[in-house]
């Protein structure tokens, strides 16, 4: 019967006019947060394991903060085999100026039989006391005892600067990849402390073109010294001007002066020391679902309505819904007498995504790549790239999105079960993956070791885009 249902929805479509890629393009790409154990940064150059008992690495969720808005610091604690770590009263060290709301400590695990590891997510929030600026989460020790030679020591932390903000906005969208005419939730997040005062006129022309505003909803609410205002935006794009086929939400400025206070906390009304200021969303591209054309075809406008006589609504319509319902019928009485001597389901494929399609949202991350001069958006950009060579070669082997997101970059290729991949692919595939790794969660992030990346995905694409190419 699962056999019937499918061709059911496939002939529907059909008939009712709905191309099976309308489907896949509405399908929302999820981009889960994975935490990556230390053996996925092995072969690296700026996070590698050394010979040291014990090594702490620090990672943060956000470099800017807002009061009432939580921050997460996660802490992988790396030791060798043998080595004992006091990891008592961990959830208690001092992080001030800031406050840890709670402390989550994972599992101890072990990989590749010389090391354990250990992963802690704090949660951190800075009083609202705390003035505007720069302010650093500071270093922490751990001590250890080498059981083998009973020597001790310690590993120390590197500190993170985090920078006090009165405002933060965030734009989200419920999906990125589309066709013409789909319509695109965008909402837009403003958080900012009560002092200030949002300039209204800037944010009533905020402008999205290529996409046409069709609604706009707002919402306001407090958290506790913090305003919260939510501007739902209902987005549509009707047609492409030029050849562009990969349009953006652009990023948004919203500008805002902060009200002075004065030395005993009242406003200050004196207009001369009032200071405009903005702040920016970051733009978000959006895939248009190609499958529907052949690649060299330029996407046209949305047509308007067609109108059928009664002769061509007859043989359009109803004699194919007919026709569609006597062929259902048919199949149907067939899978029965089949599905009659059958005694075990078939096993359920795992969703994948088409490769076509990832590999259209890998090569967009990678041509729009552009080397930043903080590390936060660096690290962002390849961490989005990753995500989306996962999905590119999960695609390829036939795994699901969820799992070539989730496993390691070890494991990876243990999925590839029917060896899809050329021993070339894999190894070049893997050796890529981990230089992201290493970048991703290191310290520091060098041209050099991006330029490499970059050109080892280039080679990952040139190698394996002929596994699917029409010919």
């Amino acid at each position: 019967m699962k056999y019937v249902f499918v061709t059911s929805l496939f002939i529907i479509s059909i008939l009712s006019g709905i191309h099976p890629a309308y489907l896949n393009a509405q399908e929302q790409y999820q981009t889960q947060e994975q935490q990556t154990t230390g053996e996925e940064t092995e072969g690296g150059q700026e996070l590698v394991l050394t010979e040291k008992p014990l090594e702490i690495w620090t990672f943060i969720d956000d470099y800017r903060l807002i009061t009432g808005k939580t921050l997460h610091l996660t802490v992988q604690v790396m030791w060798k085999l043998g080595v004992t770590v006091n990891l008592e009263d961990v959830d208690k060290i001092d992080l001030s100026p800031f406050r840890i709301e709670s402390a989550t400590i994972g599992e101890r695990q072990i990989f590749d039989n010389e090391h354990d590891y250990l992963v802690i997510t704090y949660t951190l929030t800075l009083p609202a006391s705390v003035k505007e600026g720069l302010h650093s989460i500071p270093s922490f020790s751990l001590s250890y005892t080498n059981e083998i030679d009973k020597s001790e020591g310690k590993a120390t932390s590197s500190p993170i600067v985090i920078k006090k903000v009165p405002m933060l906005v965030d734009g989200k969208v419920d999906k990125d990849v589309i066709t013409i005419g789909d319509r695109i939730n965008y909402t837009l997040t403003i958080r900012h402390e009560k002092n200030v005062n949002l300039i209204w006129e800037s944010i009533e022309k905020l402008n999205f073109s290529p996409f046409e505003i069709l609604k706009r909803d707002m919402e306001k609410e407090t958290e506790g010294n913090i305003e919260k205002v939510m501007i739902n935006y209902t987005l549509s794009l009707f047609e492409l001007v030029g050849k562009k086929k990969t349009p953006e939400i652009p990023e948004l400025i919203i500008l805002y002066y902060a009200q002075p206070q004065s030395s005993q906390g009242a406003t200050k009304t004196d207009n001369t020391q009032i200071e405009t200021k903005e702040v920016k969303t970051t733009s978000i591209p959006i895939i248009l679902n190609s499958l529907l054309k052949a690649v060299d075809v330029p996407l046209e406008g949305l047509k308007g309505p067609m109108y059928y006589s009664k002769k061509g609504l007859f043989l359009n319509g109803y004699l194919m819904l007919g026709l569609g319902i006597g062929l259902l019928l048919f199949l149907g009485v067939i899978t029965l007498r089949s599905v009659s001597g059958r005694i075990t389901p078939p096993s359920q494929i795992p969703l994948t995504e088409t490769p076509r399609v990832a590999l259209e949202r890998l090569q967009h991350l990678i041509t729009t790549f552009k080397y930043a001069n903080t590390d936060r958006i660096n690290k962002e950009n390849i961490h989005n790239i990753d995500r989306a060579l996962r999905t590119y070669l999960g695609a390829l082997i036939g795994i699901s999105n969820e799992i070539s997101q989730s496993v390691t970059t070890t494991d990876f290729f243990n999925y590839d079960t029917q060896k899809r991949l050329t021993d070339e692919i894999s190894t070049t595939a893997r050796t890529v993956l981990k230089q992201i790794d290493t970048v991703v969660y290191g310290r520091q992030i060098k041209k050099e070791m991006v330029d490499k990346i970059l050109q080892g995905i280039e080679e990952i694409i040139k190698q394996t885009s002929p596994m699917f190419a029409k010919h």
